[in-house]
């Protein structure tokens, strides 16, 4: 029994991990700073009634009072008496004919100070009212009103809500896959054994013995057949728009991933993944590869699969099918009654986990991050990369998500675009570029609102690369931008003054450009004396003519000639036609066909990746993948990242930001790589925005990331 996980050492991991959608702190003392006294018992009170009455209404969770919500442990004051009224709290201040089930309340020492912990499960029973008959949930961060009806269940939903979170009396430790277990203790708290990780998850108790919840099984059984024949994820590529059957029948490939949910979010990924990118034999007698669907959005669709299925329908797995037009990911069970897919297509963030505990390890262990994100995040990339919105579809026995892979473009729209292969353009660029096609000027405001943006600073940074790759000019000297403002009576940002060289323009300018180069010849850096010279080749009738030599740095950068650290790339040396010392020769590339791919739309030569060996991480002792997802104050979310991406790598990336603490790369259990994201902490606020200004939309080991900051 010394393998459990004591009440006190619970609280401490709890406090550590921070307030989420499962924990809330309160403080048990009140008024300023300078003069803290004890807080009014009847407040307390009420606050212990609500926070969990939303907790129960929503996915369980802990509530800690006498803790502030920056962590600090400050105790309450209060005599034994008011206490122990307090203790009883979730009896006295939640509504008599809807009683709080399977409720914990203990007052414990922590630190020389006492604190109160309530914990309490998602209550599959009633939908619960406060004493004076409000109906609250969870939501996030906070406790919110919501409508009795919103919550009202439909009976047959009972079982399903109720299967992760059962005891399975014959189940044993020995069933589980312990070694998976210890790496995802690495993760919540490290060192501390297995039976401490299963408990501190909520997926066993040791009361009497062993008892394990079903959604260890599911998460972690070595065989999942003996608990679930159908855990598995059954993938279909179809020739055509529509399933034929007999004679006709048309499935080209038919395989399943089978295994644990943990598994099953690496391998049925590692068979999905292949069916993203269409291979064609083009007519210049080269095998092409198109990206159908954007990879992110794709495994976020997958994980929101696995997390949400309905597991008491154990005669169907999930089913994936990938037609000539459209990928459906078919979730056996339908939406919970109390959801609709009205809420869902709304992006508003509405959720409800129908596995409560096991949408709580996903989330615990990085593979979720915020609960209602999934669907949001989805539509998201999908509209980021230029795709017709998802479909959301449900029946009473499955809820199915369908993914377009046609472009939102037009075939003009594509064949416009394409003129402008050799610029790169990202999302934004092309917008712009198909806002002016018909040589029209325009106006800042307008492009603001055709990019649908919210902040100018987003508008300055795109309109500077946009700028600096030549494809925008403008038309108007300041001073006649003011007096068209005075005359029309208009803002200067109404005034249409900006203007889309075209493709015969653009094509010139690369065409001088990557003469210049080549007559210069190879260089091991591009620093200032190699842009003088630049400068010196350049026509002066050359759109990328420019006498500031930071912004023809930019330029090249942005025109995937040199990277970040001012090295030239395989396109610059092939140019050269540079072999280099024991080089194998450098098969000559265009500028247009070496260019990475950016967006779903284009097509390219596929460029291969080799990943660079891991050295020394000199920002801190973390020189490996780490799956923490324990997010501090400064900290930035990079979607995106090529999977074999290291820590290093990232540190290379970002060599210039002197501020990075610590960067973070979640790991992929079974194939021990990175999980397309990573976490990067600052501790300069300032540096952090004039990274995510300099890299978001950037091309790094041939994939475009996107960075923002962390919303954990």
């Amino acid at each position: 029994m010394e393998e459990i996980l004591y009440l006190p050492e619970k609280i401490k991991n709890i406090i550590e991990q921070g307030e989420c959608h499962f924990r809330e702190f309160k403080t048990g003392l009140s008024g300023p700073p300078e003069n803290k006294e004890k807080r009014d018992p009847k407040s307390i009170a009420k606050d212990i009634g609500e926070t969990l009455v939303g907790f129960s209404n929503a996915d369980g969770g802990d509530l800690l009072i006498g803790v502030e919500d920056d962590g600090r442990i400050t105790g309450i004051e209060h005599n034994n008496a008011t206490i122990d009224q307090l203790l009883e709290a979730y009896k006295s201040n939640v509504y008599k004919d809807t009683p709080l089930q399977n409720v914990t309340a203990k007052k414990i020492e922590i630190d020389g100070k006492i604190i109160l912990f309530f914990s309490v499960d998602k209550s599959t029973k009633y939908v619960h009212l406060t004493s004076d008959g409000r109906c609250l949930q969870r939501s996030d961060k906070e406790t919110i009103p919501v409508a009795v009806e919103q919550l009202t269940f439909e009976r047959q939903e009972q079982i399903s809500r109720e299967y992760d979170r059962q005891f399975v009396h014959e189940a044993e430790l020995k069933d589980l896959d312990v070694d998976l277990i210890t790496e995802v203790g690495k993760i919540i708290s490290p060192g501390i054994s297995v039976e401490k990780v299963l408990q501190s998850l909520g997926l066993a108790e040791f009361s009497r013995g062993i008892q394990l919840r079903r959604a260890a099984l599911l998460l972690f059984a070595k065989d999942i057949y003996r608990w679930h024949p159908r855990c598995e994820v059954r993938i279909v590529r179809i020739k055509g728009n529509e399933l034929k059957t007999g004679r006709d029948y048309n499935a080209i490939s038919d395989e399943s991933a089978r295994g644990n949910i943990t598994q099953l979010l690496s391998d049925a990924w590692e068979k999905l993944r292949p069916h993203l990118v269409e291979t064609k034999f083009s007519a210049d007698a080269l095998f092409k590869q198109r990206i159908m669907y954007p990879e992110d959005a794709c495994r976020e669709a997958l994980t929101n699969a696995l997390a949400h299925r309905d597991y008491s329908i154990e005669g169907r797995s999930i089913e994936i099918n990938i037609f000539d037009d459209r990928m459906e990911i078919i979730s056996p069970g339908g939406l919970l009654s109390n959801i609709t897919i009205s809420d869902l297509s709304k992006l508003k963030g509405a959720h409800q986990s129908r596995n409560s505990f096991v949408a709580r390890v996903l989330k615990e262990i990085g593979y979720m991050r915020e609960m209602g994100e999934g669907i949001r995040r989805i539509f998201a990339l999908m509209k980021q990369n230029d795709l017709m919105q998802p479909e959301l579809k449900n029946t009473e026995n499955a809820f199915t998500m369908i993914l377009h892979s046609k472009s939102v473009f037009t075939d003009e729209d594509e064949r416009f675009l394409k003129a402008f292969d050799l610029l790169n353009l990202n999302r934004e660029e092309s917008l712009i570029a198909l806002l002016g096609k018909n040589q029209d000027l325009l106006s800042p405001q307008q492009i603001y609102e055709r990019l649908e943006l919210v902040d100018w600073d987003d508008y300055r940074r795109i309109i500077d690369q946009i700028q600096i790759k030549g494809l925008l000019f403008n038309t108007k000297t300041e001073d006649e931008k003011d007096r068209i403002a005075r005359s029309k009576n208009i803002s200067k940002r109404d005034v249409k003054r900006l203007k889309i060289r075209t493709p015969k323009d653009c094509e010139e300018g690369i065409k001088l450009l990557s003469e210049s180069l080549k007559t210069i010849g190879y260089a091991p850096k591009i620093d200032k004396e190699y842009l003088k010279k630049l400068l010196s080749h350049l026509p002066k009738n050359c759109i990328y003519y420019d006498t500031n030599s930071t912004i023809t740095s930019k330029r090249l950068k942005f025109l995937n000639l040199i990277d970040n650290s001012n090295a030239p790339t395989t396109i610059l040396l092939g140019i050269w036609d540079y072999h280099g010392k024991d080089k194998a020769p450098i098969k000559k590339e265009s500028l247009k066909a070496a260019a990475p791919q950016n967006n779903e739309r284009k097509e390219g030569t596929k460029l291969i990746v080799t990943e660079v060996t891991p050295e020394k991480n000199e920002r801190k002792e973390e020189n490996k993948f780490i799956a923490s997802e324990v997010i501090p104050q400064h900290t930035i979310f990079i979607e995106g990242v090529e999977y074999k991406t290291t820590i290093d790598d990232l540190n290379n990336l970002f060599q210039d930001y002197n501020s990075i603490e610590r960067v973070s790369i979640p790991l992929d259990f079974f194939r021990k790589t990175g999980r397309g994201f990573a976490y990067v902490t600052l501790s300069s606020k300032e540096e952090g925005e004039k990274l995510i200004s300099e890299f978001n939309n950037t091309t790094f080991r041939n994939r475009i990331i996107r960075i923002s900051w962390s919303k954990k």
